[in-house]
């Protein structure tokens, strides 16, 4: 991808959180979802406490916020989004956590080339148009042998493991965007894979609930990943028809959030 293209996504997808940091405070109170992906994202990794952290895409901080009052880690959170940043600066007090504005891909000009014990990209990595790039910079920002992982975007799975992403679209009569990520899964595990070598891979999942859902999706900056052509309005209308589509699946389904980790080499330093 041509910088220009990469710079162009950045601020779109910058803009579209500076509309969202209200509505994701709202769904975590609501579901206390992000805290439960920080915690199976860092207990999958290999997280220890005291580690200094960098939090990728770190939003209103409340990765970071878990990371240093559960996991006792020292964390710093990196994010385009300065509505986003300038929230989480206001709700989180914990000294542990820094919060700073800055591309995902050029950590160390936010950070002043600080070390850390640990990398993660929890519910980030696929919203980086380039996330082989952001991932080699942050493992050059690790200490030797530190730890770098991500969270993906949801996966819908039938009892019979069909993708029903399709499936509710089929069912609404509605076309399905080419691409509901900016980084697809194979991608973001590759360029892992080039930074780490050996990778382990795992999943967090839920039961499927389409009420669930709809509140997730009808945060803007989700929204657009399932209708980017529409305004945020229309957006919200077609959020409720896609999922109530399910409904008869909300029984047997599951979301499942992919999850993927890797150390860096100790001879990389």
């Amino acid at each position: 991808m041509d910088d220009a293209r990469a710079r162009k996504i950045k601020q779109v997808v910058a803009n579209n959180f500076d509309q969202s940091f209200a509505a994701y405070e709202e769904f975590e109170e609501k579901h206390g979802f992000f805290a439960d992906l920080t915690r199976a994202l860092a207990e999958f990794a290999g997280l220890e406490k005291g580690m200094k952290v960098l939090d990728l895409g770190c939003g209103t901080g409340i990765s970071s916020a878990v990371l240093a009052g559960e996991f006792g880690c020292r964390v710093t959170g990196i994010d385009l989004s300065a509505g986003m940043v300038e929230e989480g600066r206001k709700r989180i007090r914990d000294p542990r956590v820094e919060l700073l504005v800055g591309d995902a891909c050029r950590p160390a000009a936010a950070t002043g080339n600080r070390n850390f014990d640990a990398a993660l990209y929890n519910a980030s990595i696929f919203i980086i148009p380039e996330a082989r790039q952001s991932l080699q910079a942050a493992v050059a920002c690790l200490e030797a042998g530190g730890i770098i992982g991500f969270s993906f975007y949801p996966e819908l799975v039938g009892a019979d493991g069909q993708e029903l992403f399709a499936e509710a679209f089929t069912r609404c009569d509605r076309p399905r965007p080419k691409k509901q990520t900016i980084t697809g899964y194979n991608e973001a595990l590759a360029g892992l894979e080039s930074c780490c070598g050996a990778v382990r891979e795992g999943e967090y999942s839920k039961p499927l609930s389409t009420a669930f859902l709809v509140d997730f999706f009808s945060i803007p900056a989700q929204s657009a990943s399932l209708f980017p052509r529409l305004d945020y309005r229309e957006r919200k209308t077609e959020v409720k028809k896609l999922f109530a589509a399910l409904e008869p699946e909300s029984e047997s389904a599951r979301i499942v959030w992919r999850l993927a980790a890797g150390r860096r080499p100790p001879a990389a330093r």
